[in-house]
């Protein structure tokens, strides 16, 4: 299925994991949201970033309202009237989605699950973070990245790579000549797509390449991820919103990606 004609990739989690930890090809794996879909509509060298993965997977629980809508395909007005049946089924009839559509794929989940499958099998990644020199906090959790990833997992090989400009010919030259396999980007948005797609032209030796956001910073303890219980109930995101320190800047990520996003599918 496509949204604003980028096509998504319809795979389950485990058929996905099996697929792309054979390393008999390079695969890409980017997991757009709301916000990215939007921005893609205007800037067309995102879109094209993001037409290079061989998977798309969603990770959102408001896809699944584009679904309902696009299956319906009815006047605007009677949508929005539907709307209150569609979060219904979001939040209560979710296996009913999942069997009419497919699975969700948190892109969480996806990394934590990479990590332990390269832990147990000898598989060495890499991963680069963003260089950010003027958040403190941030700069200083980068210097014990190493120790705090080796406490949670003791056996694995990994190298770490903070990206800026600047040393970016020579971090590219050393995942080059290591034996990683797998390269994950929590550059955030079009950064993180962008370096992905830089690495890829210079680098054969991996075979598996990620954007994943912020997914180790809840591994180190630098961000609090949001208990089970939010996740099962599908309100990670709002839990986000009380312990995100720039709340502001959050509230306005989740009002374009409910609000304007819902908008622009009715539209179309």
């Amino acid at each position: 299925m496509k949204i604003f004609n980028i096509n998504l990739s319809n795979i389950k989690k485990e058929n996905l994991l099996k697929e792309i930890t054979k390393f008999d090809k390079q695969n890409i794996v980017f997991t757009p949201n709301p916000e990215i879909l939007l921005i893609s509509k205007t800037d067309e060298q995102f879109k094209n970033f993001l037409e290079k993965a061989d998977f798309l997977t969603i990770d959102w629980i408001g896809i699944y309202i584009w679904f309902q809508i696009l299956e319906n395909k009815k006047n605007i007005f009677l949508e929005i009237l539907l709307l209150p049946y569609y979060f219904f089924n979001l939040f209560f009839r979710r296996k009913y989605l999942y069997k009419k559509f497919w699975e969700r794929i948190c892109w969480s989940d996806l990394t934590s699950d990479l990590v332990n499958y390269s832990e147990k099998n000898n598989i060495k990644i890499t991963i680069i973070d963003p260089y950010y020199p003027l958040d403190l906090a941030k700069v200083e959790s980068q210097k014990n990245f190493r120790k705090k990833m080796l406490e949670k997992f003791q056996n694995l090989d990994f190298d770490f790579f903070v990206y800026s400009p600047e040393k970016k010919d020579e971090i590219i030259e050393k995942i080059w000549k290591s034996e990683s396999k797998i390269l994950f980007s929590t550059l955030w948005m079009k950064k993180q797509e962008k370096s992905v797609i830089e690495i890829l032209e210079k680098c054969e030796n991996i075979k598996l390449w990620l954007g994943i956001w912020s997914s180790f910073d809840y591994f180190i303890g630098f961000q609090k991820r949001a208990p089970k219980f939010w996740r099962i109930i599908w309100l990670e995101w709002f839990y986000r919103i009380f312990t995100w320190p720039q709340k502001i800047k959050r509230l306005k990520r989740i009002y374009r990606a409910v609000f304007v996003f819902l908008w622009e599918v009715l539209k179309k």
